[in-house]
């Protein structure tokens, strides 16, 4: 059953159903592959979901490729400045990462 309706919600290129197998893989601690899943979620939102820009921003992150991090990092941040905690929690550490 859940196949069928996954590969429905797949097929129809539905941004959530990308985010929940990002979250389900983000709470197996496998970051690479939720940042896999959480790029296409951000994709199929065009790049204006910025809860989607954050989970994968904090996935790059945990994954360490930096460079994508900052780089969502900026994109979130250019649409709200004021986004809750990304500066502190993922702009910051994936830049002091870059230096060390």
């Amino acid at each position: 059953m859940f196949t069928c309706v996954w590969m429905e919600l797949v097929m129809q290129g539905c941004s959530k159903a990308w985010e929940f197998m990002g979250f389900i893989m983000e709470k197996e601690q496998a970051y690479a592959n939720a940042a896999e899943f959480y790029e296409n979620a951000w994709l199929f939102a065009s790049g204006s979901d910025q809860a989607v820009g954050y989970k994968l921003a904090f996935n790059y992150l945990k994954a360490s490729r930096f460079v994508d991090a900052i780089d969502i990092c900026h994109k979130v941040l250019a649409v709200n400045p004021k986004y809750p905690r990304i500066k502190k929690d993922i702009l910051d550490k994936a830049r002091a990462s870059i230096r060390i």
